[in-house]
């Protein structure tokens, strides 16, 4: 079985990261040469405890006056209007478009509204989209816009789009260039970096013993991500009527269900921030290069060149290759049937509005014909080629025209 995700890291760096817990040194040590390694000839950013943490700390910093309203990008994941609902301010969704989800323009033209504040910006899958139109319209109105890089970054010098308030990054177990947790913010603006920076400091310090379970639950994932440990684990577990996605859900989540603001105030510990360090600083981009030649042979294989030309349009390093079908649950079972994981919406969810008025139709539409097929480096040329064929001959079956 090809997993959809697999963990982006070594052995050697679960190894290297579990041990440097142990060394002496103080956390402030840490953060200062993450920090400075990740600046580089700039002094505009601050390590969290993760991206969910960083956008909480913005939130306080920001003291947005109460029912404020926050743009979000229609599709993202559920946390992040949800912090925004605990600060008082009320989530809008702005519908998305285009294989490459970017924010439609003349929706969010309609979402403005007088207690608009705030834009984020989720940039989804690996892509990066141009944010030109985007920016000038928030320039107009005068709102504070942030990028959701979560799932986009995948080069230690790219920093997101520099016109942009604000820019959240993730480091997170699934991630690319996991450090099993951490996030980077990149703050624009030196007194709410400030602020932030003033904030996490009265945080308690998360424990170096949570750092070292995460490490040792990243090596078991590790090692059940082989293909062929995988398929005999999911045998395993539909004889018991398991659903295996819904325990590596569980595991692979950074944050349990309770109270979420409690669990983000903390201060990342220090074996958090040493490994990030050393994965920003020895992360092969040859691992983003075969990720990129992967997707580029399925978008050949399954002439997409037309139909999901925003694959190619815009900058796409594909942490998830998403490919569009009105037969999306039917594909998932047929390619989970010939040993290929996949999924539809994984943790990504439609934003509703408070009211639950305001509806995204593309969204909406995009997510349910949307799967998210593996193209991570480890998966082989047979391999692809042999998921496409599948992809192809139940498009014919079904008779639906093939994409392109």
């Amino acid at each position: 079985m090809w997993l959809r995700l697999r963990l982006d890291i070594g052995y050697r760096d679960l190894f290297q990261g579990f041990v440097s817990s142990f060394r002496t040194g103080s956390n402030s040590e840490s953060q200062f040469e993450l920090e400075s390694l990740w600046n580089g000839d700039r002094v505009d950013s601050l390590a969290t405890l993760s991206v969910r943490s960083g956008f909480d700390l913005l939130l306080q910093a920001l003291e947005l006056p109460t029912e404020s309203e926050v743009l979000f990008s229609a599709i993202t994941i559920p946390d992040m209007p949800r912090i925004a609902v605990s600060h008082g301010l009320v989530p809008v969704p702005v519908d998305v478009c285009g294989a490459d989800f970017r924010i439609d323009i003349n929706a969010l033209r309609g979402a403005i509204g007088p207690r608009t504040k705030l834009l984020v910006v989720a940039h989804l899958c690996g892509a990066r989209t141009n944010l030109d139109e985007v920016l000038k319209i928030a320039a107009e109105h005068h709102i504070f816009v942030i990028e959701d890089d979560a799932q986009a970054w995948c080069d230690r010098t790219w920093r997101g789009d520099l016109r942009a308030d604000a820019t959240l990054f993730s480091f997170g177990m699934i991630k690319t260039a996991t450090a099993g947790g951490g996030g980077l913010c990149r703050i624009s603006d030196e007194t709410i970096r400030t602020r932030m920076r003033e904030l996490q400091a009265t945080y308690p310090v998360r424990s170096n013993g949570s750092f070292r379970k995460k490490m040792l639950l990243s090596g078991f994932l590790k090692t059940i991500s082989n293909r062929y440990v995988f398929g005999a684990i999911l045998s395993i577990a539909r004889l018991f009527g398991r659903d295996i996605n819904d325990l590596l859900g569980g595991l692979t989540r950074g944050f349990n269900e309770g109270d979420l603001l409690a669990q983000l105030r903390h201060q990342p510990d220090r074996g958090t921030l040493r490994l990030l360090a050393r994965r920003l600083r020895t992360y092969p981009e040859k691992h983003i290069r075969r990720r990129i030649k992967n997707a580029h042979c399925l978008i050949n294989r399954l002439r997409l060149k037309k139909s999901h030309w925003e694959l190619l349009s815009t900058p796409h390093s594909f942490w998830l290759f998403p490919y569009q079908t009105d037969q999306a649950a039917q594909l998932i079972t047929e390619l989970r049937r010939h040993g290929f994981d996949t999924t539809q919406r994984g943790r990504l969810e439609v934003v509703v509005s408070a009211s639950g008025e305001r509806r995204c139709p593309q969204a909406t539409r995009l997510l349910e014909r949307t799967v998210f097929l593996p193209v991570y480096p480890e998966i082989t040329n047979a391999a692809l080629a042999r998921m496409a064929d599948i992809i192809l001959a139940r498009e014919d079956r079904n008779q639906i025209p093939t994409p392109g």
